[in-house]
């Protein structure tokens, strides 16, 4: 199934997926991810099964507000991520501790990457499920990820896919930023 993301009901349809705990794949500024409620193991497990993969994942947040439930916060990293977020970036920040979340995100480790990327649909889509979803690049374990509808649909073509006629397919991902070290270390150039 492919919806439109410009389409009214494509975010309850996404919504309604999450809930029920199944996988889908949506758009960020950067890449299209797999999603899933960051706060059911059973899903998360799914994906793992799916991607071929058990590492830790990233999440997907709205706002700043989200951030600080999931995250040890304090004002010199708020004026940080002030400087990246929304945008094609994923902070590596100090998970707090019982946030709710799924422990099969983070897999034991005292960090959480997170993310607030410049698409209306993927913001949206959290803020109305008010919960963080995970975002994890749509492949298989050691294969390229994928960008293009067609080869997405191709390979994972019984996942819901939320089409984003804007999305740039020469992404090269996120670049990720440890903020848990100082000064902050870059780990991944991607998009910028």
């Amino acid at each position: 199934m492919i919806f439109n993301v410009d389409e009214i009901p494509s975010i309850s349809k996404a919504i309604n997926l999450l809930i029920r705990g199944e996988i889908i794949i949506y758009p960020t500024d950067t890449l299209y991810g797999f999603g899933v409620d960051a706060t059911n193991s059973i899903a998360i497990n799914k994906l793992n099964l799916l991607k071929k993969r058990k590492q830790p994942y990233s999440i997907l947040v709205s706002d700043m507000q989200m951030i600080k439930k999931y995250s040890v916060f304090s004002k010199e990293i708020g004026f940080k991520l002030d400087n990246i977020f929304p945008g094609p970036y994923t902070a590596i920040l100090e998970k707090s501790k019982n946030n709710g979340l799924s422990q099969s995100i983070t897999l034991g480790l005292e960090t959480i990457g997170i993310r607030i990327p410049k698409n209306k649909f993927a913001l949206n889509l959290v803020r109305e499920l008010g919960k963080p979803i995970i975002t994890t690049s749509v492949n298989r374990h050691g294969n390229a990820a994928l960008n293009n509808i067609d080869e997405i649909k191709k390979v994972f073509n019984n996942i819901a896919l939320f089409k984003d006629n804007s999305l740039n397919n020469n992404s090269l991902g996120s670049t990720i930023i440890d903020y848990t070290v100082k000064p902050e270390k870059i780990l991944r150039y991607g998009d910028e």
